[in-house]
């Protein structure tokens, strides 16, 4: 492969990188302007969290107290 052809490959490698990169952003910009809304919401105490299972998983070896 001749450098011309590495440099294209690089480019592009990169420019997947940087669009994945900017779902990513995305995705947590989202999240912290939910957030944001259940913090400055006028009664928070009210407002339903929402649950994140996968926060909720355990291993084997874990034990789970339900409140």
């Amino acid at each position: 492969m001749d450098s011309r052809n590495k440099f294209a490959a690089l480019e592009a490698m990169c420019r997947e990188k940087a669009a994945l990169a900017k779902k990513e952003m995305d995705y947590w910009l989202a999240e912290a302007n939910e957030w944001k809304r259940f913090r400055e919401a006028s009664c928070a105490s009210e407002v339903r969290m929402p649950v994140q299972l996968d926060w909720c998983a355990a291993s084997d070896d874990d034990q789970i107290i339900a409140e």
